[in-house]
């Protein structure tokens, strides 16, 4: 079974919303959050607490959270954390945590790797992989790749940004298949905060449709 380890924010809102639509089975939410927001009123509306972990902590390296990680004993966990959050809890990695990134692993590693996708290969790819202790190193489980977006008036990093996670993580939970990319062992750059230079340069030239 699945158990979805969530942050109280607008992309786990998103995950959550495409999963029930679609579905798709779980055992538990483990919703993490020091304050009742957007999902947790989501969870409401959709009569979930009978399936649902209430932690109050913006922390996804808690002990507390390890233990509810193994009390439930998944077979995987999806992961959605909070912006800037790294999994870094020895207790935590050695749990199977998926991760949707937003680039084409190995090759574009960190953050706001949407735009140096866009500018070096006209596409966007995202990656579904296990946490690791290196970033963006993991396992890499499935990969579905998107045009850019419609308009350069698109919310790339929200909207679109989780959309196409959401999309990814359905398709391949769907799938039922188990799915293998060879690690490379190649070095590439790794794209940690994209300057606000690389989003101008993205938003006023022809990389969106």
């Amino acid at each position: 079974m699945i158990t979805l380890v969530f942050s109280d924010t607008k992309r786990s809102l998103t995950y959550l919303d495409k999963i029930v639509k679609n579905k798709i089975k779980f055992q538990k939410i483990i919703l993490y959050s020091k304050n009742k927001g957007i999902v947790y009123e989501f969870i409401k509306k959709k009569k979930l607490t009978k399936f649902t972990i209430f932690l109050k902590t913006n922390n996804v390296n808690s002990n507390t959270l390890e233990k509810k990680l193994k009390l439930n004993n998944s077979k995987i966990n999806v992961v959605c954390t909070y912006p800037g959050e790294i999994v870094k809890n020895p207790l935590v990695l050695k749990y199977k945590l998926l991760h949707c990134h937003p680039g084409d692993l190995p090759m574009f590693k960190g953050s706001t790797t949407i735009y140096y996708t866009l500018i070096l290969k006209r596409e966007i790819c995202v990656s579904l992989f296990l946490i690791s202790e290196k970033i963006d190193c993991g396992k890499i489980l499935y990969k579905k790749y998107f045009k850019a977006p419609p308009n350069k008036i698109y919310d790339i990093e929200q909207n679109f940004d989780n959309e196409i996670r959401a999309l990814t993580l359905i398709e391949y939970l769907k799938s039922k298949k188990d799915f293998t990319y060879s690690l490379s062992k190649k070095k590439y750059l790794e794209y940690y905060i994209a300057h606000p230079l690389i989003r101008q340069i993205v938003l006023n030239k022809d990389y969106l449709k």
